[in-house]
């Protein structure tokens, strides 16, 4: 009778032990956490919290199960105590890790220039999780007396069968990371490969996905991107503009001079046009002579390039309708006998 009124005592004990403690930390510890100007206590704090009320009333209901009015296997009781403890252990660990990265890492990522970091991250935090997840399992096991070396065979063997059946992914994954290191193209960038062409979207450790212009969303495997040749239209410092402008075979030499001599006018005192400026006679035509016009726009985005080859355009009209200088157009002349 008294061993089951003390088991019944130190069951409560340990509810109300749990509780003080709460009390304890969310009142006392938590607010000298939140005061301070480091992030550490913070992580610290809720890694531990609730590991350490769970190991408090674990030792309770220990003590009180040994005293406990009942045969039990006292062997059983420690291991099945070892291994949930080791198990405490792993959760507060995993917590600290997941804070360390909360606190330190994903901020100092959002701050770097280049998204190698953020896209690295995400997959390198779960890794890490289900490394020390694994680990302290195997710890747990061992400690209750299993072969941990048979369930590694076991897992090398499974691991085998389990890479056969995924060696796309694992491929892709690998593609991924390397996409990512050498940083073919960023987020936002306008790319081509193959036949797709697109804004990049989003860049995955195992797919990318690309806006296509007709408003399609394509995902597309990150091997699939590693084994061709990616245009990066973003990454050109300029846009080249390659024209031929007929004109009619009346137009007199002075007249031709006079129309490339507008023409470069026209682009040299544009601020979005950059060198080299080309403007030669290059051809006689069927119907027209040819000037053939080469100049380069400065890389903005592709609005402002079509407004500035829309403005040079009518601009080379309008003076060329001022001098009198015809635009030729698909003719014909008939000699009859």
């Amino acid at each position: 009778m008294k061993s089951l009124i003390a088991f019944i005592a130190f069951i409560i004990t340990g509810f109300l032990a749990t509780k003080i403690l709460s009390y304890f930390l969310e009142g006392i510890i938590k607010k000298l956490v939140i005061d301070s100007n480091t992030k550490i206590d913070d992580i610290i704090y809720n890694s531990l919290r609730l590991p350490l009320l769970l190991i408090v009333f674990l030792i309770f209901l220990y003590i009180g199960i040994l005293l406990a009015p009942i045969q039990i296997d006292i062997n059983f009781v420690n291991n099945v105590f070892k291994f949930v403890s080791i198990l405490v252990g792993t959760y507060a660990i995993v917590n600290f890790v997941d804070g360390i990265f909360e606190y330190y890492i994903i901020p100092w990522a959002e701050k770097t220039e280049t998204k190698l970091d953020e896209h690295l991250i995400k997959p390198l935090r779960k890794l890490i999780r289900l490394l020390i997840i694994v680990f302290g399992l195997l710890t747990a096991l061992s400690s209750v007396g299993y072969d941990i070396t048979t369930i590694l065979a076991g897992l090398g063997i499974g691991g085998l069968a389990f890479a056969l059946a995924m060696q796309d992914t694992i491929k892709n994954f690998i593609a991924g990371v390397l996409i990512l290191i050498d940083k073919p193209f960023t987020i936002g960038d306008w790319i081509r490969v193959g036949d797709l062409e697109g804004i990049i979207e989003e860049v995955g450790i195992r797919s990318t996905r690309i806006r296509t212009f007709d408003q399609s969303l394509i995902t597309v495997a990150n091997s699939y991107l590693l084994e061709r040749p990616i245009e990066n239209f973003s990454e050109r410092t300029k846009r080249r503009v390659l024209i031929n402008i007929g004109i009619t075979y009346e137009t007199p030499v002075e007249k031709i001079e006079k129309a490339k001599q507008i023409i470069k006018e026209i682009l040299s005192s544009n601020p979005m046009v950059v060198g080299p400026i080309r403007v030669h006679f290059y051809s006689f035509g069927d119907w027209s002579l040819n000037i053939r016009v080469e100049y380069y726009v400065k890389n903005t985005n592709f609005d402002e390039f079509l407004d500035t080859v829309d403005y040079i355009n009518k601009e080379i009209k309008r003076r060329f309708d001022l001098e009198g200088i015809e635009f030729a157009y698909p003719t014909y002349t008939i000699y009859q006998k």
